[in-house]
């Protein structure tokens, strides 16, 4: 009996031996078979395997190393593909947690991997899911800040939703540079040279609209997104993927709206967005992109509280002549006005107390004592505040960012213009901000009778601020323009010109005067000016900008300098305008009168 169990305790420990060295073959062998149809299939270089990974140029874009998993993972895809796999075998660094869509898509394109993995819980994968609850995706686009450089060129970030009808208790991923820098110089030059850390963040979308709307002032585009139910759950997992990472933030390139499009490409895999743009990226330009792939399924304007206290200003108020004293000093309402002016005088405090709060005029305890005061004085009429504001015209058929000009000059001369970005003066504004002005890297070409081609001008950045003033608000207009300049009998010159003064009327016609400083620099010679201007613009017709300037400078050196400028300038098509120009200019001895002819081309 003893030597039979001994026997069956032999036979069992061989079965054991048997199985284990069947599992661990199996293990191998597929392990073995994984690693080959990778390695077959080159499944590493697949092109949604880049875009998971943000790869442009032989590298990723993003920065931070707790996004990959490999230490050579922003350089080499390949390892990154397999020291992934490694980590879900073994169930290692929280890659099933951390990476969802990686893992799904892995999952989805190699054989029998899902049974090699390590499977755990996920639960704060599974409460950001249940919290963002996204089956509508929204573009979102809140227009240009007149009197902020950062924000002249405006903003994107999508909008997540669970519902078209409650777009407010919805969701806003964000991509922005994070710095608690306030000086603007400053600001200009760490955005300019990629030295802040740019983070995607995910916050209510209500708190979107108090940013922008309320307190800057900002109306706000939205474009509803025609994406399935499978791209936008791909598109919310790798926004989890992306929420603690960063890149570096470059203002001109690699901004707000360029990392936006990173997630529509990992959505929707046919999408080739961000190898569009290699140099410049125009949150514009990255709207107008979609258009192509019919990914723009409908439109909706969100007008600033700015625009409805101009629409009070304007349209409402027919009494005008206390309302300053009553906004500012707390006055109170006159007996004698009319209940449709003490409606619209309140509506007008309340929409003033909210800016200036957001100006930080008030504590909170100081502006909710006021507020709610204002709030039950206005509910005692029984009447509804309706707002009639025109939807402007629409961003995505405005003119292209960069242009290309083509002038012939009476005095036999031709020149040539090309600029980068983005909207200057002379240019149609439809789409644009009216008043708001800004050139990068303008360059200017001439080719004068019997001479060779030269560079006439050379604008590294030019700046032109004209924020209308009324009776209530009070901007300053200011500029500055700086770069190289033939001036004065053909000499060459360093320029910057610093500008400051008032506008009045409103975007379809305002005048604005100006006071300023024109600074040429050469090492042989130094020219400085004192001088002002004053100018109109009008945009009252149809495809037609009128305008015109007067300028006075008197120099060192005993020299002195009176320029007049009328223009127009006509749409041709969207992208295409016409521009005819009357300069006199008795700076120079002859051709004080010139005109100018040409055609610009956007693109």
């Amino acid at each position: 009996m003893i030597q039979l169990l001994n026997i069956c305790n032999s036979f069992n420990g061989g079965v054991k031996y048997f199985i284990l060295t069947l599992l661990f073959s199996t293990f191998c062998y597929s392990s073995q078979n994984i690693n080959s149809f990778i390695e077959q299939s080159k499944l590493y270089e697949n092109s949604y395997w880049s875009k998971l990974l943000h790869y442009r140029n032989g590298e990723s874009e993003i920065d931070s190393d707790n996004f990959f998993i490999s230490k050579d993972g922003k350089t080499d895809l390949k390892k990154e593909l397999f020291e992934t796999i490694n980590s879900l075998k073994n169930g290692e660094n929280s890659v099933l947690c951390r990476f969802p869509l990686r893992v799904e898509w892995l999952k989805k394109n190699i054989p029998n991997l899902e049974k090699e993995i390590v499977v755990y819980p996920c639960p704060k994968l599974d409460e950001y899911l249940n919290a963002v609850d996204a089956k509508y995706v929204t573009l979102v686009f809140p227009t240009a800040h007149i009197n902020s450089p950062a924000s002249m060129y405006g903003h994107t970030f999508l909008r997540v939703s669970s519902s078209e009808d409650t777009p407010l208790v919805s969701n806003a991923i964000n991509f922005a540079a994070k710095t608690d820098d306030t000086n603007g110089l400053i600001f200009a030059y760490k955005g300019l040279f990629g030295e802040y850390e740019g983070r995607y963040s995910i916050l209510p979308y209500y708190e979107k609209i108090k940013e922008y709307n309320n307190l800057e002032q900002r109306d706000i585009w939205e474009y509803d997104l025609n994406l399935t139910k499978e791209e936008i759950d791909r598109l919310v997992l790798h926004s989890f993927e992306l929420k603690d990472v960063y890149s570096d933030y470059f203002f001109f390139k690699e901004n707000c709206s360029y990392n936006i499009l990173w997630l529509l490409e990992v959505a929707r895999d046919d999408l080739d967005l961000v190898s569009q743009f290699s140099f410049k990226t125009v949150p514009l330009d990255s709207i107008k992109i979609l258009k192509p792939y019919n990914l723009i399924k409908g439109t909706k304007f969100r007008y600033s509280n700015m625009q409805r206290m101009k629409n009070i200003l304007e349209e409402k108020i027919e009494n005008k002549d206390y309302l300053s004293d009553f906004v500012k000093e707390d006055e109170p309402l006159n007996e004698t006005l009319s209940n449709d002016d003490k409606i619209s005088y309140l509506d007008f405090k309340i929409l003033y107390l909210q800016y200036q709060r957001a100006n930080n005029e008030y504590n909170k305890d100081e502006y909710l004592k006021k507020y709610l005061k204002l709030l039950k004085e206005r509910s005692s009429y029984n009447k509804a505040s309706v707002y009639d504001i025109k939807t402007p015209f629409n961003p995505l058929d405005s003119h292209d960012s960069a242009k290309i000009s083509l002038f012939y000059d009476s005095t036999d001369s031709f020149e040539l213009g090309l600029k980068p970005a983005y909207n200057d003066i002379y240019d149609i504004s439809d789409g644009y901000l009216e008043g708001a002005y800004i050139d990068f890297f303008d360059l200017n070409l001439k080719k004068d009778k019997d001479e060779n081609i030269k560079v006439d001008r050379f604008t590294l950045l030019k700046i032109k601020s004209l924020a209308q003033q009324d009776m209530i608000f009070k901007p300053l207009s200011w500029g500055i323009d700086l770069g190289y300049e033939h001036f004065k009998d053909q000499k060459d010159y360093l320029k910057i010109k610093p500008e400051t003064g008032l506008t009045f009327g409103n975007e379809k016609n305002f005048v604005y005067t100006m006071i300023g400083s024109n600074i040429y620099y050469k090492e042989t010679d130094q020219l400085y000016s004192l001088g002002s201007s004053v100018g109109f613009i009008t945009n009252q017709f149809n495809n037609i900008k009128i305008g015109c300037q007067y300028s006075y400078d008197r120099y060192n050196k005993s020299l002195e300098n009176n320029q007049f400028e009328v223009f127009t300038t006509y749409k041709l098509e969207q992208n295409s305008t016409l521009n005819i120009k009357y300069i006199n200019d008795d700076l120079y001895e002859k051709d004080k009168d010139r005109i100018k002819i040409g055609i610009s081309y956007y693109f």
